[in-house]
């Protein structure tokens, strides 16, 4: 229409599009520029409230921790005061209880001296009353009158015996209970006690039996007139409530702790009596409580006996147990715990031990180192091994042992047990840490006092010097043999078993099977010295009369060792006997 062609409408188009353009940019930069500062200046100010709030934060914040701080010293202050407080209270309750038991003993002490003189006023009229009821037993043949006095007699022995038993009770409760250890045969004193009861088990028809395990020491460190007390009131209770059947006895070992050379024995007294009802278990160990199915016939005791051995047991650290079923029979079990087993030594032989074959030791040989200060000590072994294929090396220091150790292995080490224990056993774990050998101590005294430490050598048994030669054989053989007990062939024997007739010796197993096998069975089971004798003198009876040379003169010899109580040698010929008598067998084949 102005003469503008469409050509140039097109850039008036496009050149007004990009000035609208730019505006709108100019614009947008000019109001974004001023919302920036407005931005700026907001953040600004924000960032002025957030430093004022941070601060009054941090100080809000100490304020509390100065309140935290105040209160908990106030609280902390509050608890020790409360702990010192209980403190004190512990201390004085303490002090009471101390006060108290002191008035205890002393009180108990009173009593114990109260009724030990009470005891004597009473001993001095009694004894007449007992003499004259005695002699008036012996003059009066009038039944009833007779009765009379019989009664008297009893009831006045009763009485002192309950007198000693409320005595006895009141030591162990005052404390002025004494345990007076000493060396005692506890075989022997196994044997001995039930000797006592035979005539009395024999009066009402029981049997009287006594088994002692194999295992169980000949020998123990113990009190024995509290062990013989305990026993004795154990098998008389056991006599007294069977009317028939038996009493049995049995001797056996718990644990055998061979380091500390101490053992744990239990001795059960077993019966086929009347029996307990278990609800009544508690009451038999209580102080005058009976047993509620028990007849006045039955229970004439005061009730003090098996409290007092249970008592004394435990003083012994040891304790008395029972388990019974109504009329089925009794079984009390008598444990002694951590009791010290008698190493026997050359001092203790009665006569010049008997001669032992060392060669039986390791016939193929093995070495043997020895390790004591004491001269004879050291000779001693070495003799003892001079003609065996054991090869011995003895030191007199532990310094020069230890240098050997790292060069040669050694298959038993002897040593002495204060080198062995000194400076807190180093000695014994330089040992351990070299090699696995198998240590038996020398001592001199009991090893009560010696402390044995984890990680020490393998000590597998002791011997006490001057050592036994027995003792010393028994012990290599067991150890370097790898036996399970003691050998069977120990003494030399003296006789060949060649020229024995076989028809003489075909009639000895005859009679031999019948009759002494059950006699030996019997005498190693219970170790009984009358059994031995019997046992040796039948043998050589039937040996001397069908002239079985080597058993005669074996039975011989064995009964000289009895006559001579010579008890280690007796154990080894009892032990050897098996052996003969096999070769014996095999010659008979």
């Amino acid at each position: 229409m102005f003469g503008i062609t469409e050509k140039e409408l097109l850039y008036i188009a496009i050149f007004l599009t990009i000035i609208i353009v730019l505006l709108i940019v100019k614009i947008f930069i000019n109001n974004h520029g001023e919302s920036a500062e407005k931005l700026d200046r907001e953040i600004k100010r924000l960032t002025r409230e957030k430093e004022m709030l941070q601060e009054e934060l941090q100080a809000e914040h100490k304020e509390v921790k100065r309140l935290e701080e105040a209160t908990k010293s106030t609280f902390i202050s509050e608890q020790l005061a409360k702990m010192q407080k209980l403190e004190d209270e512990v201390a004085k309750q303490k002090q009471r209880v101390q006060e108290a038991k002191s008035i205890a003993q002393d009180a108990m002490a009173v009593k114990y001296e109260f009724l030990a003189n009470i005891r004597h006023e009473i001993r001095t009229p009694m004894n007449s009353i007992l003499a004259f009821a005695d002699l008036l037993k012996q003059e009066i043949d009038n039944p009833k009158q007779l009765s009379y006095v019989t009664n008297i007699y009893k009831s006045g022995n009763n009485l002192l015996s309950f007198m000693d038993d409320i005595i006895e009770l009141s030591r162990l409760e005052s404390g002025a209970f004494d345990i007076n250890e000493s060396a005692i045969d506890i075989i022997e004193l196994l044997n001995t006690t039930l000797e006592e009861y035979k005539a009395e088990a024999s009066k009402k028809g029981l049997d009287l039996e006594l088994e002692i395990d194999d295992a169980f020491p000949q020998s123990l460190i113990l009190d024995e007139q509290k062990v013989h007390d305990i026993l004795s009131n154990l098998i008389d209770n056991a006599i007294k409530f069977t009317h028939n059947g038996y009493v049995k006895v049995s001797a056996g070992v718990k644990n055998f702790d061979v380091e500390k050379n101490e053992v744990d024995i239990a001795i059960a007294v077993k019966d086929s009596g009347v029996g307990i009802d278990a609800a009544n278990f508690s009451k038999i160990f209580e102080m005058f409580e009976k047993a509620e199915n028990a007849t006045a016939l039955e229970f004439q005791s005061t009730g003090l006996g098996l409290s007092i051995n249970r008592k004394m047991a435990r003083f012994m650290n040891g304790d008395i147990t029972l388990s019974s079923k109504l009329n089925e029979g009794s079984l009390f079990e008598f444990t002694l715990n951590g009791v010290e087993v008698v190493l026997a030594s050359a001092d203790d032989a009665t006569q010049e031990e008997v001669d032992v074959d060392f060669t039986l030791i390791k016939p193929e040989g093995a070495k043997v180192m020895v390790v004591d200060e004491n001269g004879e000590t050291r000779e001693m072994i070495e003799d003892a091994f001079r003609e065996s294929a054991v090869d011995v090396i003895s030191f007199d220091h532990p310094r020069d042992a230890i240098e050997s150790l790292k060069e040669s292995r050694y298959d038993l080490i002897f040593i002495d047990i204060t080198i062995l224990s000194a400076d807190n056993s180093a000695v014994s774990k330089v040992i351990a840490g070299m090699c696995k050998a198998p240590v038996v101590s020398l001592t001199v005294a009991r090893l009560k006092s010696i402390e044995f430490v984890e990680g020490g050598a393998n000590i597998v048994g002791h011997l006490k010097k001057p050592i036994s030669k027995v003792a010393l054989f028994q012990i290599s053989l067991k150890i370097l043999n790898n036996a399970k007990q003691f050998a069977t062939k120990v003494v030399k024997p003296s006789a060949s078993y060649q020229n024995i007739d076989m028809k003489s010796l075909g009639l000895f197993f005859m009679e031999h099977d019948k009759k002494i096998a059950e006699l030996y069975e019997k005498a190693s089971k219970t170790n009984d010295l009358n059994a031995i004798t019997l046992f040796a003198k039948e043998l050589f009876k039937l040996s001397y009369q069908l002239k079985i040379t080597p058993l005669t003169e074996y039975s011989k010899e064995l009964l000289s060792k009895i006559e001579l109580f010579d008890i280690d040698t007796i154990h080894i010929m009892m032990q050897e006997y098996n052996s003969k008598i096999e070769s014996l067998r095999k010659l008979s084949l």
